[in-house]
């Protein structure tokens, strides 16, 4: 086997082995050291890839964010942008509430800077791609600042999942949903309307969108296909 070809596959493998321990024991109590034993791998060979946890935390980061994204499209089936956007975030939601440790994960993937760093810089782009007409005199600055505000309200939210779940769910995601339209400009009316379509969504279509939510359940435990 090439030494390219055998480089991939051991971080392919540092990644599959620790998705699905963040996702068994949670990312707090998933090791470097339980890493490198799960991946039978030596702890040169896994600092060859990742200077720490939190870079192998970014690296799946990454994958997940970007799949709910897709997967919030496919769905749709055209650029409905507002309806992208609450589809994308009630995936995501929808992930959490699925199993306790993937909220945990989440959460400490928002807390570290790498993630913040990525949540800027790739939200704010896909913020202006979907909400720039409702915003023409935006610039970067402007996209970036309200990216991090609105990911302040999800890591809220995501925090009282986490450590009180006294809110209702369904209240929450309709909430977040509701004030990240708000940030990015969308007209009161046309928020109103994605959000009956979302909920109609979900209720017209829960079959098909408890698969895709469990496909992208997949992707946090193995990784894109």
């Amino acid at each position: 086997m090439k030494r390219e070809e055998q480089s991939n596959r051991v971080r392919a493998k540092i990644l599959e082995v620790s998705r699905k321990l963040f996702v068994s024991e949670g990312y707090e109590k998933a090791t470097i050291r339980r890493i490198i034993e799960e991946a039978d791998i030596t702890t040169g060979s896994l600092y060859h890839f990742f200077k720490n946890k939190e870079e192998i935390l970014l690296a799946i980061a990454g994958e997940v964010f970007n799949e709910a994204g897709d997967t919030a499209e496919r769905l749709v089936g055209e650029m409905d942008p507002p309806l992208v956007f609450a589809l994308e975030i009630g995936l995501q939601f929808y992930l959490c509430q699925k199993k306790l440790s993937i909220a945990e994960t989440y959460l400490a993937a928002y807390r570290t800077q790498g993630v913040t760093e990525m949540i800027g810089k790739r939200g704010a782009h896909r913020s202006k791609i979907l909400f720039e007409k409702y915003n023409p005199r935006f610039d970067h600055q402007d996209y970036l600042i309200r990216t991090l505000a609105f990911r302040g309200v999800f890591q809220s939210l995501l925090e009282e999942m986490v450590y009180s779940g006294q809110v209702d769910r369904v209240r929450m995601m309709a909430t977040v949903i509701e004030l990240g339209l708000a940030t990015f400009g969308v007209p009161k009316e046309e928020a109103e309307l994605a959000m009956q379509k979302t909920f109609r969504l979900l209720q017209e279509r829960a079959s098909e969108i408890e698969a895709l939510a469990e496909g992208l359940l997949e992707i946090f435990v193995n990784g894109p296909r």
